[in-house]
């Protein structure tokens, strides 16, 4: 297939007029820069001098990176999750609060741990990463407040992206009550999925697993074509989804769909390049999906245009996304194919 440039600039031109929900684990990514010049007389690792006061630079991380993307790409953002009555939850509002994206869907639990990851990187290059976190599913009455926020919202909402991090914000429960709001009023659903929690994927649009994750819930290797079509097959007719988009980081990715019962397998390749950093390449994969679909695109026009996207983001070093003049410039860039 012959992708129009033209075409897919309006696709991306149109992104400032769509509003997607995301449902996920708010996460705080917090980056630490220093020089290692030795390595530490008391054990083999590196010494990492910090010039003076260590100022961490902070992100939204999580289902934050993909409302992050959301909002540099155009689009209205309305967030659905729980975070921390803690300083990390204060901190990630602010955060939101920059981006021009609400919180007010957000709860803040007491007792609740804001999951923090802080990234120590020299040269950059990654050295250290501490995770601060107590994973815990929601009550049963935030689980009942978030649905009354979405039940307001669903009617309004172009897409729903569901970004489940295992920290308990994404339940069964919760992922169930979502989705059905969402296909009652006709509205994608794109789930950027982990193998432990397959209940997510039911009855989504497209589901975003890497190829790790994807050999995980089809139980076995994928390596070959006939291996692509069986696993492709046996989760589409698993989940009731109606497609796979599949990362397979150098190697570019594989979308896998079934349109009228006919599966289709189209591998979409990777532009050879520099690669600095995969920290939320996901994020911008499911954005990227997300307000494509909901502008138009096919399912295989918006996996090329995340494709681009991750390929430019990988060039980033640390939690970061693209922006829509960054994508229409990668388009200009591009060899059609």
């Amino acid at each position: 297939m012959t992708h129009s440039r033209e075409r897919l600039a309006r696709i991306v031109r149109a992104f400032r007029l769509r509003t997607v929900g995301v449902l996920g684990d708010f996460m705080l990514d917090e980056l630490l820069r220093g020089q290692a010049t030795r390595i530490s007389p008391e054990a083999p690792v590196p010494v990492v001098l910090m010039d003076g006061v260590a100022h961490a630079e902070k992100f939204p991380g999580g289902a934050g990176n993909v409302c992050a993307n959301l909002a540099a790409l155009g689009a209205k953002v309305i967030p659905f999750g729980a975070v921390g009555a803690d300083e990390g939850g204060r901190e990630l509002k602010e955060l939101f609060r920059r981006n021009g994206i609400p919180f007010d869907t957000v709860l803040a639990e007491a007792g609740r741990t804001t999951p923090r990851k802080v990234r120590v990187v020299a040269h950059q290059q990654q050295l250290l990463r501490l995770d601060f976190e107590r994973p815990e599913p929601l009550k049963g009455r935030a689980v009942g407040m978030l649905v009354r926020h979405f039940r307001r919202y669903a009617g309004r909402l172009d897409a729903l992206v569901i970004s489940d991090y295992l920290k308990g914000s994404v339940t069964t429960e919760l992922c169930e009550k979502f989705s059905a709001l969402a296909r009652a009023h006709g509205v994608p659903v794109f789930v950027d999925p982990k193998p432990e929690h397959p209940e997510a994927c039911h009855r989504a649009t497209v589901i975003t697993p890497n190829q790790r994750e994807a050999e995980a819930m089809a139980g076995g290797p994928l390596s070959r074509p006939e291996q692509w079509v069986a696993a492709g097959r046996r989760l589409l007719e698993q989940f009731r989804c109606r497609s796979l988009l599949i990362t397979r980081g150098g190697e570019g990715m594989t979308l896998i769909e079934s349109p009228h019962g006919r599966l289709r397998v189209h591998d979409i390749p990777s532009v050879p390049r520099p690669v600095y950093d995969v920290t939320g390449a996901g994020d911008t994969v499911i954005a990227v999906m997300a307000l494509a679909y909901s502008s138009g695109a096919s399912l295989r026009e918006a996996a090329h245009l995340a494709n681009l996207a991750a390929g430019r983001v990988v060039l980033k070093f640390g939690t970061t996304g693209i922006t829509a003049k960054e994508l229409l410039q990668a388009l200009r860039e591009e060899r059609l194919h």
